[in-house]
């Protein structure tokens, strides 16, 4: 039986596909949350990561070292960096680089889902009026700022995660794909500074938040649509992930009929 692992940073994310899974349970894997479970004839391993390119990066070399999984994919929300993009739409991302100083570094090509994977997630989607599409995931230590010269690339989106597993997965040549639904976006952003309120680690600043909401009271407010739109996004990335899990076949590669 093949393996797929499945990485996903917060609780949201993670509780998001559980919700919809019929039987799953929880697996021990050091102080990781993991839970396994069962879609056709596949093991799926779900690794819960935490937010970060380092712990993303821990928790790829974890899950590779108790599986060898057939493919990995990493899964969650994102926020947009242009208005093409709606609240709850999803984007696959085609490439990954890093954001350093406002500009993308380095490309990395990613695996694709397959025509018909994709096709299953569209359909799921729109009965929920959100979109597919292709794109870019930028991984970023927090920063939300992207010059003007990056956004010719195709839907980009900030994240921060996917890059670290790339480069744990790389040097196996393990498959790798990166799903992530939109939870805020240039039309409603996210009501604060990651950078200011999260250290290098992706740890929460409890102390600069809370500094951060008693000069700017209205931050709670905007918070709460933030997490009905995280949720929204978490749930949307979990029913297209599981649409494409459950077709036969997954990978684009292994799709012959579509070259």
């Amino acid at each position: 039986m093949e393996t797929i692992g499945i990485i996903a940073a917060i609780s949201q994310e993670t509780q998001a596909l559980l919700r919809h899974i019929k039987q799953w349970k929880r697996v021990p894997l050091g102080p990781l949350r993991a839970y396994r479970f069962r879609l056709l004839e596949r093991d799926c391993l779900l690794l819960e990561s935490g937010m970060g390119f380092k712990r993303a990066a821990h928790a790829a070399r974890a899950l590779l070292a108790v599986a060898n999984p057939r493919f990995l994919v990493s899964f969650g929300v994102a926020g947009a960096v242009e208005d093409d993009l709606q609240i709850g739409d999803v984007v696959l991302a085609r490439t990954t680089c890093i954001l350093d100083q406002g500009l993308p570094g380095q490309f990395h090509r990613l695996a694709s889902f397959s025509a018909t994977a994709r096709q299953a997630a569209a359909q799921t989607l729109e009965l929920r009026g959100a979109r597919l599409y292709s794109g870019t995931a930028i991984t970023t230590p927090g920063s939300q700022i992207v010059l003007r010269q990056a956004q010719t690339i195709e839907h980009p989106v900030l994240e921060m995660e996917t890059a670290g597993i790339v480069q744990v997965l790389e040097e196996k040549g393990t498959p790798f794909l990166s799903i992530r639904a939109i939870s805020d976006c240039p039309r409603e952003p996210i009501p604060f500074d990651l950078n200011g309120t999260t250290d290098e680690d992706g740890n929460l600043r409890l102390g600069k938040m809370l500094l951060m909401v008693m000069r700017q009271p209205k931050i709670i407010f905007q918070s709460r649509r933030l997490l009905r739109n995280v949720r929204r996004a978490a749930d949307n990335a979990a029913i297209a992930l599981l649409a494409m899990l459950h077709q036969p076949v997954v990978l684009a590669s292994e799709d012959h009929t579509h070259p």
